[in-house]
Protein backbone atom coordinates (compact mmCIF):
# COMPACT_ATOMS: atom_id res chain seq x y z
CA UNK A 1 0.00 0.00 0.00
CA UNK A 2 2.73 2.38 0.91
CA UNK A 3 4.68 1.35 -2.22
CA UNK A 4 1.67 2.07 -4.50
CA UNK A 5 1.15 5.49 -2.95
CA UNK A 6 4.84 6.38 -3.42
CA UNK A 7 4.80 5.19 -7.05
CA UNK A 8 1.78 7.37 -7.94
CA UNK A 9 3.35 10.42 -6.33
CA UNK A 10 6.60 9.92 -8.22
CA UNK A 11 4.75 9.46 -11.51
CA UNK A 12 2.78 12.70 -11.06
CA UNK A 13 5.98 14.61 -10.18
CA UNK A 14 7.69 13.41 -13.36
CA UNK A 15 4.72 14.48 -15.48
CA UNK A 16 4.64 17.91 -13.82
CA UNK A 17 8.35 18.49 -14.43
CA UNK A 18 7.94 17.52 -18.09
CA UNK A 19 5.08 19.94 -18.57
CA UNK A 20 6.88 22.83 -16.88
CA UNK A 21 10.00 22.26 -18.94
CA UNK A 22 8.17 22.02 -22.25
CA UNK A 23 6.33 25.26 -21.52
CA UNK A 24 9.51 27.18 -20.95
CA UNK A 25 9.24 27.82 -17.21
CA UNK A 26 12.53 26.01 -16.63
CA UNK A 27 15.36 26.62 -19.07
CA UNK A 28 18.30 24.36 -18.31
CA UNK A 29 21.67 25.49 -19.73
CA UNK A 30 23.29 22.75 -21.81
CA UNK A 31 26.27 21.28 -20.04
CA UNK A 32 25.76 23.37 -16.93
CA UNK A 33 26.11 21.66 -13.60
CA UNK A 34 23.94 22.67 -10.68
CA UNK A 35 25.71 25.02 -8.30
CA UNK A 36 28.51 26.00 -10.78
CA UNK A 37 29.00 29.68 -11.62
CA UNK A 38 29.63 30.82 -15.17
CA UNK A 39 32.35 33.43 -15.81
CA UNK A 40 31.28 37.05 -15.79
CA UNK A 41 30.15 38.41 -19.11
CA UNK A 42 27.90 35.52 -20.14
CA UNK A 43 24.47 36.94 -21.00
CA UNK A 44 22.41 34.01 -22.34
CA UNK A 45 21.98 31.46 -19.55
CA UNK A 46 23.77 33.52 -16.91
CA UNK A 47 22.58 32.11 -13.57
CA UNK A 48 22.29 35.65 -12.26
CA UNK A 49 19.97 36.64 -15.10
CA UNK A 50 16.34 36.62 -13.93
CA UNK A 51 14.88 36.86 -17.43
CA UNK A 52 13.01 33.81 -18.73
CA UNK A 53 15.21 31.83 -21.05
CA UNK A 54 12.80 31.57 -23.91
CA UNK A 55 12.19 35.31 -24.18
CA UNK A 56 13.99 37.28 -26.88
CA UNK A 57 17.30 38.49 -25.47
CA UNK A 58 18.33 42.11 -26.09
CA UNK A 59 20.95 42.62 -28.75
CA UNK A 60 24.22 43.84 -27.27
CA UNK A 61 25.39 47.13 -28.71
CA UNK A 62 28.93 46.62 -30.09
CA UNK A 63 31.64 48.99 -29.01
CA UNK A 64 31.94 51.84 -31.47
CA UNK A 65 34.71 51.43 -34.00
CA UNK A 66 37.65 53.79 -33.51
CA UNK A 67 37.20 57.02 -35.38
CA UNK A 68 39.18 56.77 -38.57
CA UNK A 69 41.09 59.97 -39.10
CA UNK A 70 42.74 60.79 -42.41
CA UNK A 71 46.30 59.56 -42.60
CA UNK A 72 49.21 61.91 -42.07
CA UNK A 73 50.65 63.51 -45.15
CA UNK A 74 53.98 65.09 -45.89
CA UNK A 75 57.14 64.27 -43.97
CA UNK A 76 58.61 64.27 -40.51
CA UNK A 77 62.28 63.99 -39.58
CA UNK A 78 64.66 63.29 -36.71
CA UNK A 79 68.15 64.77 -36.50
CA UNK A 80 70.60 62.47 -34.74
CA UNK A 81 74.09 63.41 -33.68
CA UNK A 82 76.60 60.86 -32.44
CA UNK A 83 80.16 60.95 -31.13
CA UNK A 84 82.80 58.32 -30.53
CA UNK A 85 84.72 57.40 -27.42
CA UNK A 86 84.21 59.49 -24.29
CA UNK A 87 87.34 58.62 -22.31
CA UNK A 88 88.59 59.90 -18.98
CA UNK A 89 92.31 59.41 -18.44
CA UNK A 90 93.95 60.31 -15.13
CA UNK A 91 94.99 63.84 -16.11
CA UNK A 92 91.41 64.57 -17.20
CA UNK A 93 90.08 63.48 -13.82
CA UNK A 94 92.64 65.77 -12.14
CA UNK A 95 91.59 68.64 -14.41
CA UNK A 96 88.11 68.53 -12.92
CA UNK A 97 89.20 68.44 -9.26
CA UNK A 98 88.18 71.56 -7.33
CA UNK A 99 89.67 72.97 -4.13
CA UNK A 100 86.81 71.60 -2.04
CA UNK A 101 87.45 68.03 -3.25
CA UNK A 102 84.50 67.87 -5.64
CA UNK A 103 84.71 67.59 -9.44
CA UNK A 104 83.45 69.74 -12.29
CA UNK A 105 83.99 68.84 -15.96
CA UNK A 106 81.48 71.22 -17.52
CA UNK A 107 84.13 73.35 -19.21
CA UNK A 108 85.36 70.37 -21.25
CA UNK A 109 82.34 70.79 -23.52
CA UNK A 110 81.50 74.49 -23.35
CA UNK A 111 82.65 75.18 -26.93
CA UNK A 112 81.09 72.09 -28.52
CA UNK A 113 77.75 72.25 -26.67
CA UNK A 114 75.83 74.08 -29.45
CA UNK A 115 76.58 71.23 -31.83
CA UNK A 116 75.21 68.64 -29.41
CA UNK A 117 72.19 70.23 -27.81
CA UNK A 118 70.64 71.26 -31.13
CA UNK A 119 69.92 67.66 -32.18
CA UNK A 120 66.74 65.71 -31.54
CA UNK A 121 68.83 62.80 -30.23
CA UNK A 122 72.51 62.94 -29.21
CA UNK A 123 74.41 59.69 -28.60
CA UNK A 124 77.83 59.01 -27.08
CA UNK A 125 79.88 55.95 -26.10
CA UNK A 126 80.98 56.15 -22.45
CA UNK A 127 84.30 54.32 -22.32
CA UNK A 128 84.73 54.50 -18.56
CA UNK A 129 82.86 53.33 -15.51
CA UNK A 130 81.40 55.66 -12.89
CA UNK A 131 82.95 55.21 -9.45
CA UNK A 132 82.74 56.97 -6.08
CA UNK A 133 85.09 58.33 -3.42
CA UNK A 134 85.12 55.05 -1.53
CA UNK A 135 86.08 52.91 -4.52
CA UNK A 136 88.43 55.55 -5.92
CA UNK A 137 89.10 56.99 -9.34
CA UNK A 138 91.64 56.29 -12.03
CA UNK A 139 92.44 56.36 -15.72
CA UNK A 140 94.07 53.80 -17.96
CA UNK A 141 94.05 50.83 -17.75
CA UNK A 142 91.12 50.66 -15.31
CA UNK A 143 88.86 53.62 -16.02
CA UNK A 144 86.87 54.78 -12.96
CA UNK A 145 85.50 58.30 -13.16
CA UNK A 146 83.61 60.68 -10.84
CA UNK A 147 79.91 61.00 -11.57
CA UNK A 148 80.44 64.69 -12.32
CA UNK A 149 81.29 63.65 -15.89
CA UNK A 150 77.65 62.65 -16.31
CA UNK A 151 76.49 66.03 -15.10
CA UNK A 152 78.76 67.64 -17.69
CA UNK A 153 77.52 65.37 -20.48
CA UNK A 154 73.90 66.07 -19.58
CA UNK A 155 74.52 69.82 -19.68
CA UNK A 156 76.32 69.42 -23.00
CA UNK A 157 73.21 67.93 -24.58
CA UNK A 158 73.67 64.16 -24.58
CA UNK A 159 70.52 62.05 -24.40
CA UNK A 160 71.66 58.45 -24.90
CA UNK A 161 74.80 56.75 -23.60
CA UNK A 162 76.04 53.39 -24.87
CA UNK A 163 78.03 51.36 -22.34
CA UNK A 164 79.19 48.23 -24.19
CA UNK A 165 82.96 48.47 -24.68
CA UNK A 166 86.18 46.82 -23.60
CA UNK A 167 86.25 48.89 -20.39
CA UNK A 168 82.72 48.01 -19.26
CA UNK A 169 84.06 45.85 -16.41
CA UNK A 170 86.87 48.13 -15.24
CA UNK A 171 84.94 48.72 -12.01
CA UNK A 172 83.91 45.05 -11.82
CA UNK A 173 80.29 44.27 -10.99
CA UNK A 174 80.02 47.40 -8.83
CA UNK A 175 81.16 49.52 -11.76
CA UNK A 176 78.46 48.18 -14.07
CA UNK A 177 75.67 48.65 -11.56
CA UNK A 178 76.82 52.03 -10.27
CA UNK A 179 77.34 53.38 -13.78
CA UNK A 180 73.80 52.46 -14.77
CA UNK A 181 72.35 53.74 -11.50
CA UNK A 182 74.05 57.08 -12.04
CA UNK A 183 73.01 57.25 -15.69
CA UNK A 184 69.44 56.83 -14.51
CA UNK A 185 69.94 59.49 -11.86
CA UNK A 186 71.15 62.04 -14.42
CA UNK A 187 68.34 61.28 -16.82
CA UNK A 188 70.16 59.38 -19.58
CA UNK A 189 68.77 56.56 -21.65
CA UNK A 190 71.35 53.80 -22.00
CA UNK A 191 72.06 50.43 -23.58
CA UNK A 192 74.94 47.96 -23.79
CA UNK A 193 75.22 46.77 -20.18
CA UNK A 194 72.53 45.67 -17.75
CA UNK A 195 71.82 44.99 -14.10
CA UNK A 196 69.36 42.17 -14.74
CA UNK A 197 68.42 39.76 -17.49
CA UNK A 198 65.09 41.55 -17.91
CA UNK A 199 66.86 44.87 -18.40
CA UNK A 200 69.16 43.37 -21.00
CA UNK A 201 66.25 41.94 -22.98
CA UNK A 202 64.37 45.25 -22.94
CA UNK A 203 65.45 46.86 -26.20
CA UNK A 204 65.90 50.62 -26.02
CA UNK A 205 63.28 52.29 -28.22
CA UNK A 206 63.15 56.06 -28.59
CA UNK A 207 60.20 57.78 -30.23
CA UNK A 208 60.83 61.26 -31.58
CA UNK A 209 58.81 63.26 -34.07
CA UNK A 210 56.61 60.19 -34.75
CA UNK A 211 59.61 58.00 -35.64
CA UNK A 212 60.44 54.95 -33.50
CA UNK A 213 64.18 54.25 -33.28
CA UNK A 214 65.81 51.22 -31.64
CA UNK A 215 69.36 51.59 -30.31
CA UNK A 216 71.53 48.52 -29.69
CA UNK A 217 75.14 48.29 -28.48
CA UNK A 218 77.77 45.53 -28.53
CA UNK A 219 81.49 45.06 -27.82
CA UNK A 220 84.12 42.66 -29.13
CA UNK A 221 85.43 41.97 -25.58
CA UNK A 222 86.12 43.25 -22.08
CA UNK A 223 89.92 43.02 -21.64
CA UNK A 224 89.70 39.76 -19.68
CA UNK A 225 87.80 41.47 -16.87
CA UNK A 226 84.84 39.20 -17.47
CA UNK A 227 86.49 36.77 -15.03
CA UNK A 228 85.54 39.18 -12.22
CA UNK A 229 81.82 38.87 -13.00
CA UNK A 230 79.80 36.02 -11.45
CA UNK A 231 79.14 33.29 -14.01
CA UNK A 232 75.38 33.57 -13.67
CA UNK A 233 75.46 37.34 -14.32
CA UNK A 234 77.95 37.52 -17.18
CA UNK A 235 75.43 36.55 -19.91
CA UNK A 236 73.43 39.71 -19.33
CA UNK A 237 75.82 42.28 -17.84
CA UNK A 238 77.37 43.25 -21.18
CA UNK A 239 76.42 42.68 -24.80
CA UNK A 240 79.16 40.90 -26.74
CA UNK A 241 79.18 40.91 -30.52
CA UNK A 242 77.34 37.65 -31.19
CA UNK A 243 75.18 36.91 -34.22
CA UNK A 244 72.54 34.96 -32.33
CA UNK A 245 72.17 37.70 -29.72
CA UNK A 246 71.99 40.43 -32.34
CA UNK A 247 69.32 38.50 -34.25
CA UNK A 248 67.23 38.18 -31.10
CA UNK A 249 67.57 41.87 -30.30
CA UNK A 250 66.64 42.96 -33.81
CA UNK A 251 63.58 40.72 -33.59
CA UNK A 252 62.61 42.32 -30.28
CA UNK A 253 63.12 45.77 -31.79
CA UNK A 254 60.85 45.05 -34.73
CA UNK A 255 58.19 43.54 -32.46
CA UNK A 256 58.32 46.75 -30.42
CA UNK A 257 57.59 48.78 -33.54
CA UNK A 258 61.06 50.08 -34.40
CA UNK A 259 61.17 51.78 -37.78
CA UNK A 260 64.91 52.46 -37.69
CA UNK A 261 67.58 50.37 -35.95
CA UNK A 262 70.93 51.82 -34.86
CA UNK A 263 73.76 49.54 -33.72
CA UNK A 264 76.73 50.89 -31.76
CA UNK A 265 79.64 48.53 -32.45
CA UNK A 266 82.80 48.56 -30.35
CA UNK A 267 85.17 46.80 -32.74
CA UNK A 268 88.23 47.06 -34.99
CA UNK A 269 91.98 47.54 -34.55
CA UNK A 270 93.17 50.30 -32.26
CA UNK A 271 94.92 53.24 -33.97
CA UNK A 272 94.29 51.82 -37.48
CA UNK A 273 92.52 54.23 -39.81
CA UNK A 274 90.93 51.59 -42.05
CA UNK A 275 88.30 48.99 -41.11
CA UNK A 276 89.43 45.38 -41.01
CA UNK A 277 87.71 42.42 -42.64
CA UNK A 278 85.86 41.51 -39.46
CA UNK A 279 84.27 44.96 -39.29
CA UNK A 280 83.28 44.77 -42.95
CA UNK A 281 81.84 41.30 -42.49
CA UNK A 282 79.75 42.35 -39.52
CA UNK A 283 78.58 45.45 -41.36
CA UNK A 284 77.26 43.17 -44.11
CA UNK A 285 75.61 40.91 -41.54
CA UNK A 286 74.02 43.76 -39.59
CA UNK A 287 72.64 45.26 -42.77
CA UNK A 288 71.20 41.92 -43.89
CA UNK A 289 69.46 41.55 -40.52
CA UNK A 290 67.81 44.94 -40.73
CA UNK A 291 70.15 47.43 -39.03
CA UNK A 292 69.98 50.83 -40.71
CA UNK A 293 72.80 52.79 -39.07
CA UNK A 294 76.10 51.45 -37.65
CA UNK A 295 78.14 53.62 -35.29
CA UNK A 296 81.68 52.29 -34.79
CA UNK A 297 84.04 52.94 -31.90
CA UNK A 298 87.22 51.56 -30.26
CA UNK A 299 90.01 52.29 -32.79
CA UNK A 300 90.46 55.78 -31.20
CA UNK A 301 91.09 57.19 -34.64
CA UNK A 302 88.67 58.15 -37.37
CA UNK A 303 87.73 55.49 -39.91
CA UNK A 304 85.72 56.00 -43.12
CA UNK A 305 81.97 56.22 -43.44
CA UNK A 306 79.72 55.24 -46.29
CA UNK A 307 76.22 54.71 -47.50
CA UNK A 308 75.96 51.22 -48.90
CA UNK A 309 73.38 48.81 -50.23
CA UNK A 310 72.55 45.94 -47.92
CA UNK A 311 71.03 42.72 -49.22
CA UNK A 312 68.40 41.53 -46.79
CA UNK A 313 67.94 37.85 -46.01
CA UNK A 314 64.77 37.81 -48.12
CA UNK A 315 66.74 39.09 -51.10
CA UNK A 316 65.48 42.66 -51.03
CA UNK A 317 67.86 45.59 -50.88
CA UNK A 318 67.98 48.74 -48.82
CA UNK A 319 70.37 51.59 -48.13
CA UNK A 320 72.23 51.63 -44.82
CA UNK A 321 74.89 53.90 -43.32
CA UNK A 322 78.14 52.85 -41.65
CA UNK A 323 80.85 54.85 -39.93
CA UNK A 324 83.49 52.34 -38.91
CA UNK A 325 84.96 54.56 -36.19
CA UNK A 326 83.95 58.01 -34.98
CA UNK A 327 87.36 58.55 -33.37
CA UNK A 328 87.90 59.99 -29.91
CA UNK A 329 85.46 62.59 -28.71
CA UNK A 330 87.54 63.36 -25.62
CA UNK A 331 90.64 61.72 -24.17
CA UNK A 332 94.20 62.49 -23.12
CA UNK A 333 95.67 60.75 -26.17
CA UNK A 334 97.83 63.21 -28.08
CA UNK A 335 99.41 61.31 -30.98
CA UNK A 336 98.41 62.27 -34.48
CA UNK A 337 94.87 61.10 -35.38
CA UNK A 338 94.13 60.09 -31.76
CA UNK A 339 93.37 63.64 -30.66
CA UNK A 340 90.37 64.10 -32.97
CA UNK A 341 87.08 62.70 -34.15
CA UNK A 342 83.76 63.79 -35.61
CA UNK A 343 80.22 64.49 -34.54
CA UNK A 344 78.10 62.57 -37.01
CA UNK A 345 74.99 64.43 -38.18
CA UNK A 346 72.42 62.09 -39.72
CA UNK A 347 68.80 62.67 -40.56
CA UNK A 348 65.97 60.12 -40.57
CA UNK A 349 62.99 61.00 -42.75
CA UNK A 350 59.52 59.49 -42.60
CA UNK A 351 57.49 60.11 -45.75
CA UNK A 352 53.81 59.53 -44.94
CA UNK A 353 52.72 59.67 -48.57
CA UNK A 354 55.33 57.17 -49.80
CA UNK A 355 55.07 55.01 -46.68
CA UNK A 356 58.83 55.01 -46.14
CA UNK A 357 61.29 55.68 -43.32
CA UNK A 358 64.83 56.12 -44.53
CA UNK A 359 68.17 57.88 -44.14
CA UNK A 360 68.26 61.45 -45.39
CA UNK A 361 71.05 64.00 -45.15
CA UNK A 362 74.40 62.91 -43.67
CA UNK A 363 77.12 65.28 -42.56
CA UNK A 364 79.80 65.63 -39.92
CA UNK A 365 81.51 68.17 -37.67
CA UNK A 366 85.28 67.64 -37.24
CA UNK A 367 86.35 67.94 -33.60
CA UNK A 368 89.67 68.25 -31.81
CA UNK A 369 90.64 67.94 -28.16
CA UNK A 370 92.59 71.02 -27.14
CA UNK A 371 94.84 70.23 -24.20
CA UNK A 372 96.33 73.26 -22.48
CA UNK A 373 97.90 74.21 -19.15
CA UNK A 374 95.65 75.78 -16.53
CA UNK A 375 96.95 76.58 -13.04
CA UNK A 376 99.90 74.31 -13.55
CA UNK A 377 98.02 71.23 -14.73
CA UNK A 378 96.52 69.93 -17.94
CA UNK A 379 93.04 71.00 -18.92
CA UNK A 380 90.82 70.20 -21.88
CA UNK A 381 88.30 71.62 -24.35
CA UNK A 382 86.58 69.79 -27.20
CA UNK A 383 86.57 72.25 -30.08
CA UNK A 384 84.68 72.41 -33.39
CA UNK A 385 87.62 72.49 -35.78
CA UNK A 386 86.00 74.79 -38.33
CA UNK A 387 85.62 77.56 -35.78
CA UNK A 388 89.33 77.64 -34.94
CA UNK A 389 91.20 76.46 -38.04
CA UNK A 390 91.79 79.95 -39.37
CA UNK A 391 92.50 81.68 -36.09
CA UNK A 392 91.73 81.67 -32.44
CA UNK A 393 94.61 79.41 -31.47
CA UNK A 394 98.27 80.25 -31.76
CA UNK A 395 101.51 78.32 -31.96
CA UNK A 396 101.44 74.52 -32.03
CA UNK A 397 97.75 74.38 -31.16
CA UNK A 398 96.88 76.56 -34.16
CA UNK A 399 99.02 74.45 -36.47
CA UNK A 400 97.58 71.21 -35.15
CA UNK A 401 93.93 72.19 -35.47
CA UNK A 402 94.49 73.22 -39.09
CA UNK A 403 96.16 69.86 -39.72
CA UNK A 404 93.20 68.06 -38.12
CA UNK A 405 90.83 69.77 -40.54
CA UNK A 406 92.83 68.59 -43.53
CA UNK A 407 93.30 65.07 -42.15
CA UNK A 408 89.60 64.67 -41.45
CA UNK A 409 88.24 66.04 -44.70
CA UNK A 410 90.74 64.12 -46.82
CA UNK A 411 90.09 60.88 -44.95
CA UNK A 412 86.30 61.04 -45.22
CA UNK A 413 86.19 62.25 -48.80
CA UNK A 414 83.65 64.54 -50.41
CA UNK A 415 80.57 62.32 -50.38
CA UNK A 416 79.24 63.85 -47.17
CA UNK A 417 78.65 67.42 -46.07
CA UNK A 418 81.22 69.04 -43.79
CA UNK A 419 79.34 71.20 -41.30
CA UNK A 420 81.31 74.30 -40.38
CA UNK A 421 78.72 76.23 -38.38
CA UNK A 422 75.65 75.06 -36.52
CA UNK A 423 73.27 77.21 -38.56
CA UNK A 424 74.17 75.21 -41.68
CA UNK A 425 71.86 72.39 -40.57
CA UNK A 426 68.42 73.86 -39.91
CA UNK A 427 65.66 71.49 -38.78
CA UNK A 428 63.65 70.23 -41.72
Amino acid sequence: MKYATWFKAALWAAVLIFLLTSCGFINPVPGKEAGKNEPDGIINGDPGDDRPGDEEQPTLTPEPAPTVTPGQTGKTAVKIRAVGDIMMHGPQVEAGLKDDGTYDFDHFFEHIRPYLENADITIGNLETTISNDEKGYGGYPMFRTPEAILDALAKAGFDIITTANNHSFDGREFGVVNTLDKLDEYGFLHTGTARTEEERDNVLIVEKNDIRIAILAYTYGTNGMEVTIPDEKLPYMVNYIDEALIREDIGRAREAGAEIIIASMHWGDEYVRKPNDVQKGYADLLGSLGVDIILGSHPHVLQPMEKRTAVMEDGTEKEIFVIYSLGNFISNQRDRYKDSGVILDIEIIKDYDAGTVQIGRVGYIPTWVHRFVNNGRSDYNVLPVAGYKDGGLSGEAGERINAVWNETVEHLGDEFEVIETEDETPDE
